[in-house]
C-alpha cells in the first residue's frame, strides 16, 4: 500500500512539474510578443491625409501593406479590410515616441529664429510642445516633404512650410515619419513676437488686402 501511495505521489508531483513548465513557457511567449511600429501605416496615414479628391491611400493590417486606390487591385484581399490612412488614429500604427525640441516664446526671442535640424527614425514619431504665455509662438516645419503632421485642432491642418502660429498657451505639435521607409531629417523652425506687434502685423495685412 505504501508502495503505492509513493507511485501516485510522484506521479502527481510529475505532472505538477509539467504544469509549471507550460504555464512558464506560456508566459515567456506573451512576454515576447511585442509591438513594432508599422512604417507602412505611416506612410498610408501622411499620404491619404495629403492626397487629392481622386486619389485614395490603404493600409491592411494583416500584411503591413499600404496601397493606392485599393480598390483597383481586385486580388490583393486582407482579411481585416483595407483602411484609408485618414480613417484611422495615429495610435493604430504603433509609432515609436522620441524626444523632440521644445519652444518657449519669451521677449529676448522676439524677432530672432531657432532652427534645428532633427532627425526621426523609421517608425518613430514625437511631440513638439510650444510655450506661447509671455509671448507668440511661431513654428515651420521644412526641408522635408515626408513629414507628418497631425491636426493641431479639429478644424486645423498644417503643412510642410506653414507658419503655424500660436498666439497664447500651451500647445503639442504631434510629427511623425510619413517616408516610405527609412529615417528622415527635418529643419525646425521657431521664432518668438510680442502680442501688440503680432496684432499690429495682422492688421496691417487686412488692410493691404483691402486695397486690392
Amino acid at each position: 500500500m505504501f508502495k503505492s501511495f509513493a507511485a501516485a505521489a510522484m506521479l502527481f508531483a510529475t505532472i505538477s512539474a509539467q504544469e509549471t513548465t507550460g504555464d512558464a513557457a506560456d508566459s515567456t511567449a506573451v512576454e515576447k510578443k511585442e509591438v513594432t511600429p508599422s512604417q507602412p501605416c505611416l506612410y498610408c496615414r501622411r499620404m491619404d491625409n495629403n492626397a487629392g479628391f481622386l486619389v485614395s491611400y490603404s493600409y491592411c493590417n494583416q500584411t503591413d501593406e499600404c496601397l493606392m486606390d485599393a480598390w483597383n487591385y481586385i486580388n490583393r484581399s486582407c482579411k481585416d479590410d483595407w483602411k484609408r490612412g485618414s480613417n484611422y488614429e495615429l495610435s493604430a500604427c504603433n509609432a515609436e515616441t522620441i524626444t523632440c525640441p521644445e519652444f518657449k516664446s519669451s521677449p529676448e526671442k522676439y524677432g530672432t529664429y531657432e532652427n534645428v535640424t532633427w532627425s526621426l527614425a523609421a517608425g518613430g514619431k514625437c511631440d513638439v510642445k510650444v510655450n506661447a504665455n509671455k509671448g507668440i509662438a511661431r513654428v515651420i516645419f521644412a526641408e522635408t516633404s515626408y513629414l507628418g503632421i497631425e491636426p493641431i485642432t479639429a478644424d486645423t491642418n498644417a503643412k510642410i512650410g506653414d507658419v503655424i502660429t500660436f498666439e497664447s498657451g500651451e500647445q503639442t505639435i504631434t510629427i511623425y515619419n510619413g517616408a516610405q521607409s527609412g529615417p528622415i531629417t527635418i529643419l525646425i523652425s521657431f521664432s518668438g513676437a510680442a502680442a501688440l506687434a503680432g496684432s499690429m502685423l495682422a492688421a496691417a495685412g487686412v488692410s493691404a488686402s483691402m486695397l486690392y
